[in-house]
C-alpha cells in the first residue's frame, strides 16, 4: 500500500537532510530548533505535496529527537523518531495520525497494484494509525496499530454496498514493508444483489504472499445466520471460493426476492452453499444442499401464473382420437385434476415443499440466468388426484428480478379408479 513507502521515508525525510541516514559516533550537541517547509515525492503520480514542520531537541546522553508533522488534504500526520547512535538503530513513534479514506484510497490501491475494482468503486471512511518502533537507513521496524470508523463502500454495477464498517488490524513493520498479522471488520449493514444482511463480522489472520487466512466470516440474513468456511484471500484479486453453513433461513425472506414467483411462503431452511465470487466477475457457478427444517414445515404459494399448470391439463380428457371429431365429446370424462391445478397455479391453493434445491450462474449480458431454483412439493391437505407437482424456475439479470418462470415435468397426476 502507499503508507509502506511514505512510512519509511519520513523517518529521516521529514526533517530536510539525508544526515539523518547516517549514525554517528557519540552523542550530538545541545541542539534546538525548527524547520519547516514542503515535501513532494514526483515518482508517485497523483501524491500531493506536504506541508511538514519539525522540531528538534536533544535527548541527554542520546541523540537527537524530532517531533515532525505532516499535513496534506485529508491526511495529518505525527511522528517522533531519534537518530542511531553508534550501534543503536534510532526509533520512531507514529501517531495519532488520521487518514480521510475518500480522499486516499485510489491512489492506495493504485500503488498497490490493485486493478480488480469496479470503475464505480467507492469506498469513504476514518482512518487512524499509531504504532512504534526502530530504524536505520531506509529499512524501519516495529508493529503499527489501524482502525477505521463510520466506513462505507459499494459499487452500483456490482449491486452491492456496506455501511457502518470498522476495521481493526494489527500491523508489522519488517525491512520497510508493512504486512497485516491480524484483522477484525464489523459490517452494520450489507446489501448484495437485493439481499440485505446484518452483523456481519470477520476475523483474518496474515499469510503468505500478503494475502489472508479469513478464519471467521459469518452474517445474519434472510431471518437466519450463515457462516462462510476458511479461506485464502488476495487483496490484489479479491474472491472468495468457500462453502456457506446456514440456518434459521425463512423462506418467508425468500419470497420477497422473488414476487413474480411467489406471493407468499413459510418455514425454515437450513443446509450448505458453494461460493465462488471475484470482485472482478461478481458471482460465480454454484449449488446449494438444503433441508426443511422438521420444526417449521414449508409451505409456498404461487404468483397468478394462469394456465402455468393447467396448459398441458384440459379441464376434460377424450378417450377417443381427434378425427372421431364431435363424438368425442360423448366419450370424455372430466379431469380429476384440474381444478386443483387451477388453484395451485393461482395462489389460491399452498404447497408443501418436500425438496429443494438451488444453483447459481454468473450475471450475464442479457438478462442470462443467474439463478436456479428446483423444488417439488405436494398440495396442502387433500392430495387425491395431484401427487406432487416439480418446479424449475429460473431468475435472470440481478437476483431480485424473476424475469421467467419455466417450469419441467409440470404435474405428476394419480387418478384415483374408485372416483
Amino acid at each position: 500500500m502507499l503508507l509502506s513507502r511514505l512510512l519509511p521515508v519520513c523517518l529521516f525525510c521529514l526533517w530536510g537532510t539525508a544526515s539523518a541516514a547516517t549514525p554517528v559516533s557519540g552523542p550530538l550537541p545541545p541542539l534546538t530548533g525548527e524547520l519547516a517547509g514542503n515535501l513532494a515525492f514526483p515518482k508517485i503520480p497523483g501524491l500531493p505535496s506536504f506541508g511538514w514542520r519539525v522540531l528538534l531537541r536533544p535527548v541527554p546522553g542520546a541523540s537527537l529527537t524530532f517531533d515532525a508533522t505532516a499535513t496534506a488534504p485529508g491526511l495529518e500526520l505525527r511522528l517522533e523518531f531519534t537518530l542511531p547512535v553508534g550501534d543503536s538503530p534510532g526509533t520512531w513513534r507514529l501517531g495519532p495520525t488520521k487518514i480521510d479514506a475518500a480522499s486516499w484510497w485510489r491512489l492506495s490501491i493504485e500503488q498497490a497494484g490493485v486493478k480488480a475494482l469496479p470503475s464505480d468503486f467507492m469506498f469513504a471512511g476514518q482512518l487512524a494509525l499509531e504504532g512504534s518502533g526502530q530504524w536505520r537507513g531506509a529499512d524501519a521496524t516495529g508493529m503499527l496499530q489501524a482502525s477505521l470508523v463510520a466506513g462505507t463502500a459499494g459499487s452500483e454495477s456490482q449491486h452491492w454496498s456496506a455501511a457502518g464498517l470498522r476495521v481493526d488490524a494489527d500491523l508489522g513493520l519488517a525491512s520497510s514493508r508493512i504486512v497485516i498479522r491480524s484483522a477484525r471488520v464489523r459490517v452494520d449493514t450489507l446489501q448484495v444483489a437485493g439481499i440485505v444482511a446484518r452483523q456481519f463480522l470477520l476475523e483474518a489472520v496474515g499469510a503468505e504472499g500478503g494475502r489472508f487466512e479469513i478464519q471467521r466470516a459469518e452474517v445474519s440474513a434472510l431471518g437466519g445466520r450463515i457462516a462462510l468456511t476458511s479461506f485464502i484471500l488476495d487483496p490484489a484479486a479479491p474472491a472468495v471460493k468457500s462453502v456457506a453453513d446456514f440456518s434459521g433461513v425463512a423462506l418467508g425472506e425468500l419470497a420477497a426476492l422473488v414476487p413474480q414467483a411467489l406471493t407468499a411462503a413459510q418455514g425454515q431452511i437450513a443446509g450448505r452453499v458453494s461460493i465462488d465470487w471475484s470482485l472482478q466477475s461478481g458471482l460465480g457457478p454454484g449449488d446449494a444442499a438444503i433441508d426443511i427444517s422438521p420444526n417449521s414445515p414449508a409451505t409456498v404459494s404461487l404468483a397468478a401464473s394462469p394456465g402455468l399448470l393447467t396448459g398441458n391439463s384440459p379441464p376434460r380428457i377424450a378417450l377417443l382420437p381427434t378425427f372421431f371429431g364431435p363424438l368425442r365429446q360423448w366419450f370424455s370424462f372430466d379431469n380429476p385434476a384440474h381444478s386443483l391445478l387451477r388453484r395451485i397455479e393461482l395462489g389460491e391453493t399452498p404447497l408443501a415443499v418436500e425438496r429443494l434445491g438451488i444453483q447459481f450462474y454468473p450475471d450475464g449480458a442479457g438478462g442470462a440466468r443467474s439463478l436456479n431454483v428446483k423444488f417439488s412439493a405436494r398440495p396442502s391437505g387433500r392430495a387425491d388426484v395431484v401427487d406432487k407437482v416439480t418446479f424449475n424456475v429460473n431468475v435472470s439479470g440481478p437476483l431480485d428480478q424473476v424475469l421467467r418462470l419455466g417450469l419441467d415435468d409440470r404435474a405428476k397426476i394419480r387418478f384415483d379408479a374408485a372416483k
